[in-house]
């Protein structure tokens, strides 16, 4: 990210990323995207949102900010993509590089509370059942 202040009337957002952002990663499939947030050149992948989802695309914000829409589905990565993948997923892991957001964890016993937690929306992170 670069280090810019935005205007205070740059979206919701802007107080979580003042300095504004060059990828904008959703995977929400909520595909809305923070008006202004975005700075010049930035990116933005598109990977859910197949269902329920009718986003407003603002072109214009868009466009004259220089930013570039790019659309991922797993589902098109061969098999030898997803490996490499994995062992790189397996190597930041490893070394602490990268962590797991774990929002709450349950025992197997506890699996009604999970689904329920997860059908709620109460937890932020992911939601790990335990044997």
């Amino acid at each position: 990210m670069r280090g810019r202040m935005l205007p205070a009337d740059r979206g919701a957002g802007a107080h979580h990323v003042p300095q504004g952002v060059d990828v904008w990663w959703d995977t929400s499939g909520h595909n809305n995207l923070e008006k202004g947030l975005l700075n010049l050149g930035a990116r933005v992948l598109v990977m859910s949102g197949l269902q329920g989802s009718a986003p407003v695309l603002p072109v214009g914000a868009l466009y004259t900010r220089d930013v570039t829409l790019h659309g991922f589905a797993i589902s098109n990565a061969s098999v030898a993509d997803l490996a490499r993948a994995a062992q790189a997923i397996n190597r930041l892991l490893a070394s602490g590089r990268l962590r797991a957001r774990i929002g709450a964890t349950y025992a197997l016993a506890d699996a009604a509370r999970a689904q329920q937690a997860m059908a709620s929306g109460s937890v932020r992170g992911r939601i790990v059942v335990t044997t």
